[in-house]
């Protein structure tokens, strides 16, 4: 494993199969994304676009749950999950908005293609689009702060989505609904709704389903391989074998699934940055005193914390994982005490690498917000993502749920 002489974490966890996919992934990286880079370029179409297919399709990450009698991966077991965390790691260093993507993509795959939830037949229906020559990515459309189109909502969060069942179908609407990622261009939508009683339901719903339209892409800071925009649902039909979950429990699994994608990207945007830093500290010299600038006490102080922080988030990560890929010691990835820790995992992890981001800058000076050093542009994907994924409040309630026996909240 790559960074494991530096970042040690628990190798017996990791098998031949996330060993060769680690590989890939480092390979693409280098040919795809890093002549890239040192030009300096975000553009989507000739840039970014090229490379989230050779990811996805020649890889096959968009395809690893799939059986391997149908071109994919064959990975249904929850054991997924650390080959999820060692792809997405090794992607995010390389471009976080990318793994990004890759996390909402396993993220609402886990849903449907990992066992006891394993959906052979939906499986089998979406084989031609997932395990085909053409990228599809997912985005999840999760509840969130605001008014919304239902009046319903989940820990005090809103679905973005009203449904109700008419003739064996659900039926939705929505104004403007947010997605996580990519609604410009994302093949499929995890989409959250109420049942009659507010319990939660995920359904998958193609970009391409009747009366689903997306609005004009929106200026971000962050995140330019997410063609992000506002979702308009008017009327649109959804069969009942397109509801991939439902109930408290399945969605807290699904937002633990999450959490730990999130944070793995997290962690792979603090590799990045230590590479950076480490770049400039080794080739600085502080003038009048021929004095390498790592080796000043208050910078290698500083340079300190921030690889105590990059290790302690790499190891944070792999431990949720390997929650996550055994329930029969752990419990189920929607347990109560499961979700508060990959809650509270994903918070100090995206806050760890915010705080190392800006140490950095602060190291570096002008060279930290200049574009030729690359900084800068981890320091907006990772904070896109820290804003988009949950919000602070509401995930520190959660947590607050949990730990302290919450009754209203």
């Amino acid at each position: 494993m790559r960074y494991q002489e530096l970042f040690p974490m628990p190798v017996e966890w990791i098998e031949d199969v996330d060993e060769s996919m680690a590989a890939a992934v480092a390979g693409w990286a280098e040919r795809e994304v890093s002549p890239g880079r040192l030009e300096h370029r975000e553009d989507y179409d000739d840039f970014l676009l090229p490379a989230i297919r050779k990811l996805l399709v020649d890889i096959g990450c968009q395809a690893m749950p799939w059986p391997e009698d149908t071109g994919g991966g064959g990975l249904t077991t929850p054991n997924a999950a650390v080959t999820f965390a060692v792809i997405l790691e090794q992607v995010a260093s390389a471009d976080t908005g990318i793994g990004f993507l890759l996390a909402n993509t396993f993220s609402l795959q886990s849903t449907f293609g990992i066992e006891p939830h394993r959906d052979d037949k939906l499986l089998s229906e979406l084989a031609p689009a997932f395990c085909g020559g053409r990228e599809a990515v997912c985005s999840l459309v999760l509840p969130s702060y605001g008014d919304g189109s239902s009046e319903k909502s989940f820990y005090g969060l809103g679905y973005q989505v009203a449904a109700a069942q008419e003739n064996g179908q659900w039926v939705m609407n929505a104004g403007g609904a947010r997605p996580q990622c990519s609604g410009a261009t994302a093949s499929f939508f995890g989409v959250a709704f109420g049942l009659e009683d507010g319990t939660p339901a995920i359904a998958l719903v193609p970009s391409d389903a009747g009366g689903l339209s997306a609005g004009e892409p929106f200026k971000k800071t962050g995140l330019a391989a997410s063609i992000n925009a506002d979702l308009a649902f008017k009327d649109v039909r959804v069969n009942d074998s397109n509801v991939v979950l439902t109930g408290e429990d399945r969605y807290r699994e699904l937002l633990s699934w999450y959490y730990m994608c999130c944070s793995a990207v997290c962690s792979g945007a603090m590799l990045a940055s230590y590479e950076i830093l480490k770049e400039w500290g080794d080739t600085r010299v502080i003038k009048g005193k021929g004095q390498v600038f790592k080796e000043n006490p208050l910078v290698a102080a500083l340079m300190g914390e921030i690889g105590g922080r990059a290790a302690t988030s790499r190891i944070l990560t792999y431990d949720l994982a390997r929650m996550l890929s055994r329930p029969d010691i752990y419990g189920p990835a929607g347990g109560q005490a499961v979700y508060a820790t990959a809650t509270a995992v994903f918070k100090h992890v995206s806050r760890a690498v915010m705080k190392s981001i800006d140490n950095a800058m602060e190291l570096m000076a002008s060279a930290g917000y200049a574009t030729e050093w690359n900084l800068e542009r981890y320091w907006r994907d990772v904070k896109t993502i820290e804003t988009y994924v949950v919000p602070e409040t509401a995930a520190l309630t959660d947590m607050a749920r949990h730990y302290f026996d919450l009754k209203r909240l």
